[in-house]
This record gives structure tokens, C-alpha cells and sequence, in this order.
């Protein structure tokens, strides 16, 4: 078998790499499962960055850059991080992926350093919950059920 085909594991037959059934047989070809954190993580994009608690997990995307004669040069974080917690423009966070020290994740107003040249615009956020915590938590936010204080 070359490179880059797979092989039906009920006639034998081999196809291209990207294939999702069998062309003999219809025999659906079996994908590697997801790992255990994609399937137990659900992604919440719609909310007030305001609001994250110490130990709340987030993905990082976008943040600072630096124009030089036509050459983009991103200078903020990307990745997955944890909240240690808040200030006035920005989460004070560790990371878990390559970011793996403490940071400041500008989330101030966009602005340019007059000095340096450097844009600092908002980073792109996304919370990351587990799926038990991820129902619990829409349930509170539509105001569904309410919590005992």
C-alpha cells in the first residue's frame, strides 16, 4: 500500500487518504477518537470578560502587533490559559499550552505606543468549560434557575 491510502478493513479495497466510506463496499472507515478533553469541553464565545473567576479556563487568539515596512509581528498570547485574576484593562493568567509562565492578557482599549509603534488591540477570548459546567452555567445566565446566597 503507497503512501497516503487507506485500506477497507471489509473487501480490502484501498482508497485516496480523505475518504470517508468505502467505494466497493459503503463500509464507513473508522476515525481516531477525540481526546478526552475536546469531548468533555464545550467553547462559550459570548461573554463579559468582566466576569472570569480565578480558575477559569480560556483560549487566547489575536491581541498586540507590530507593523515594520509591510511585516506583521503578533506580540500577544495564543493558547490556553488560566485565570489567576482581573485588573482594570486586562487577565492576569498562567499558561497550560506553550505560554507556559504568568502573563497579562491586554484587554484594554485599542491604542498605538507613539514610541515603539506597537498596536494593542483586545485579544479574541473563549471560555472553556466542562460540559456538566457548561449547562449549569446557561441555565443561571437565562436566568432559568437561581443560586442560593
Amino acid at each position: 500500500m503507497g503512501k497516503g491510502q487507506k485500506t477497507c478493513d471489509k473487501c480490502g479495497a484501498t482508497t485516496g487518504p480523505r475518504a470517508y466510506m468505502c467505494p466497493k463496499c459503503n463500509a464507513p472507515f473508522v476515525f481516531k477518537a477525540k481526546s478526552k478533553e475536546a469531548k468533555n469541553t464545550k467553547i462559550i464565545r459570548d461573554f463579559n470578560w468582566k466576569e472570569l473567576v480565578k480558575g477559569d479556563r480560556i483560549r487566547v487568539g489575536g491581541g498586540p502587533y507590530f507593523v515594520s515596512k509591510g511585516d506583521f509581528v503578533p506580540m500577544g498570547y495564543r493558547g490556553r490559559f488560566v485565570v489567576e485574576g482581573l485588573d482594570h484593562d486586562g487577565i492576569k493568567a498562567w499558561g497550560l499550552d506553550k505560554h507556559q509562565g504568568f502573563c497579562h492578557i491586554y484587554m484594554g482599549p485599542d491604542i498605538q505606543n507613539k514610541e515603539t509603534g506597537v498596536w494593542k488591540i483586545k485579544h479574541k477570548l473563549m471560555k472553556l468549560k466542562q460540559k456538566a459546567e457548561a449547562w449549569l452555567w446557561l441555565l443561571i445566565k437565562n436566568k432559568k434557575i437561581k443560586l442560593l446566597t
